[in-house]
């Protein structure tokens, strides 16, 4: 995980060797969340028991929990403006196993990338979320390759929506 912090840090920076900030830590009983915001990353570990949540108002001064109780559960990659992140400077690169018969498949998703070009490249989402008074909407392809993508609109007809945040975890088979 250091070394994409590092070349995050790095891209953000023009390849000028920038170091990678200490993180925003919040606790709560159920997850931990390291978040980079000016790297535009947030990783959101799970605990194999409760913590002890942040005090309320608390900043930057919180504790890290015990690195020896948490999994990462999930990454989360932001496009600004969102919650206070800047942009995720790299793309993503996904694979997508084949089967016995076909080689796997690489993706690249750029943060820049809008709502039917995602589709056009992964095809047809295996969740849709949200529009209307239901939010946000959101798609997701949690099963084939572990993403879940928010976009920044509610209209569903809207081809033009851009990414606000991609959210890796592992594969929901």
């Amino acid at each position: 995980m250091e070394e994409l912090l590092a070349k995050a840090a790095r891209e953000k920076d023009n390849g000028q060797g920038s170091s990678v900030q200490p993180p925003t830590i919040k606790v709560y009983s159920d997850a931990a969340y390291y978040s980079y915001l000016p790297l535009g990353i947030s990783l959101n570990y799970r605990p194999s028991k409760p913590l002890v949540p942040s005090p309320l108002g608390a900043k930057n001064h919180v504790p890290a929990p015990d690195s020896s109780l948490l999994t990462l559960e999930a990454i989360h990659l932001y496009k600004s403006p969102a919650d206070k992140f800047e942009t995720f400077p790299l793309q993503l690169r996904l694979f997508k196993d084949g089967d016995n018969n076909s080689p796997g498949t690489a993706y690249e998703i750029d943060m820049n990338m809008k709502a039917h070009e995602i589709v056009q490249l992964l095809g047809e989402p295996e969740e849709k979320q949200g529009g209307g008074r239901g939010g946000n909407c959101w798609i997701g392809y949690q099963k084939s390759l572990g993403l879940a993508i928010d976009l920044a609109g509610s209209n569903w007809e809207d081809r033009d929506m851009v990414i606000s945040c991609a959210t890796l975890s592992s594969l929901n088979t």
